[in-house]
């Protein structure tokens, strides 16, 4: 590790003497000492910078479809910033053509990891895997104790969250308020006003308090607290409230708290406990399904089914495993949608529950679960 002190307010960048930022111009310093260990040592206004440009970038390892999520690890950040209850607000990025957006573009490796930080009042634009934070999270390292708060406009296309777009890897004790808006044609989705796609991604007492996610025709995975929980062990503790969600005509998996979420082990499904969506109003016309006040499905797709069909690839058949408990919504579903929508869950299949200690009062709708395998096709 060089010793470049002179460029931050104390300390070697290192675990026992981490690099001490107090200012907007050593917080830029960080992208030049990508691998380094930092403390917050004082609140940081970012309103000078016209574009601030993300820390760490998001580049795959090579155009193969297998690495596609693999980022470079020489251009992502892969040290820890521990923002000490601090906060940094006023941030404007707008790079609309560029995955890996936010203030954090990409967090990856072995110790990647953004802590005990606040963000405040951000307007951030881009393509794919976009945030107020973080765009994308491919680290082992479990994301703790970051509040975005105040006034926050994320938009993109693809993956689209309040403080990771997407990713990997857990988050706990977060919190987040921001207006999500899906925007582009094709291959739009997974929005959330905490996290957008997250995958082998366990949720744990996370809270979203006020919001609303727009989206165009077409999008695919919205939920209020996370677009999706895929191959997740749980989703736990955590809850949304105040939240309206409005989508456009074949939108497809809504959900109050997450869009989908599931794993292909039937006997290890995702377990959703304890989660509550207060307040949440979806706005869906007919031409949209798979709704719930919780969860829209586990993951399907007529793709899904067609690869099911090769060798290897079995597992695809079915939608997501998951479990529903203790868990409870409130609010409206409305605009017209009334295929397979629920009070909890829009659809469940056969290696899926909703337990009785579910509770709802959501209006517009008439049973906890839209419809399962014996009432509808997949």
């Amino acid at each position: 590790m060089p010793d470049d002190s002179s460029d931050f307010a104390g300390g070697q960048g290192t675990p026992e003497s981490p690099w001490k930022i107090e200012t907007a111009r050593q917080l830029e310093e960080v992208r030049n000492h990508l691998d380094g260990y930092y403390v917050l040592n004082a609140d940081i206004d970012l309103s000078s910078y016209g574009n601030f440009s993300p820390i760490g970038i998001f580049e795959p390892v090579s155009d193969a479809p297998e690495d596609q999520e693999t980022p470079k690890l020489e251009l992502a950040f892969t040290g820890i910033f521990d923002g000490k209850g601090h906060k940094i607000s006023n941030v404007a990025i707008s790079v609309p053509t560029q995955a890996g957006v936010g203030l954090f573009g990409c967090v990856a490796g072995d110790n990647g990891a953004v802590k005990n930080l606040v963000v405040e009042n951000v307007t951030a634009t881009g393509y794919m895997l976009v945030s107020g934070v973080v765009g994308y999270k491919s680290s082992v390292n479990t994301f703790e104790n970051i509040t975005l708060q105040g006034t926050n406009s994320i938009s993109g296309t693809q993956m689209i969250g309040g403080i990771v777009g997407g990713g990997f890897g857990d988050i706990k004790n977060c919190n987040a308020v921001a207006a999500i808006t899906l925007t582009g044609e094709g291959d739009v989705g997974m929005a959330g006003i905490l996290a957008g796609g997250m995958e082998d991604s366990s949720i744990i007492s996370c809270t979203v308090i006020g919001g609303s996610i727009n989206a165009v025709a077409g999008s695919i995975g919205i939920g209020g607290l996370a677009a999706c929980a895929q191959l997740s062990a749980e989703v736990k503790n955590c809850a949304v409230s105040n939240v309206a969600i409005t989508v456009g005509e074949n939108c497809f998996i809504i959900g109050g708290l997450l869009g989908y979420a599931g794993t292909y082990a039937p006997d290890i499904p995702t377990a959703i406990d304890n989660c509550k969506a207060t307040n949440v109003t979806i706005s869906a016309p007919a031409s949209t399904e798979r709704i719930g006040g919780i969860i829209g499905s586990g993951f399907y797709t007529s793709a899904y089914a067609a690869m099911a069909s090769m060798p290897g690839y079995e597992f695809l058949g079915a939608p997501g495993a998951f479990t529903v408990t203790n868990s409870a919504s409130s609010g409206s579903i409305t605009g017209g949608c009334t295929d397979l929508v629920g009070k909890i869950a829009g659809y469940i299949y056969d290696n899926s529950t909703v337990a009785g200690t579910c509770t709802s009062t959501m209006a517009g709708v008439t049973n906890n679960v839209g419809g399962d395998k014996n009432s509808a096709a997949l």
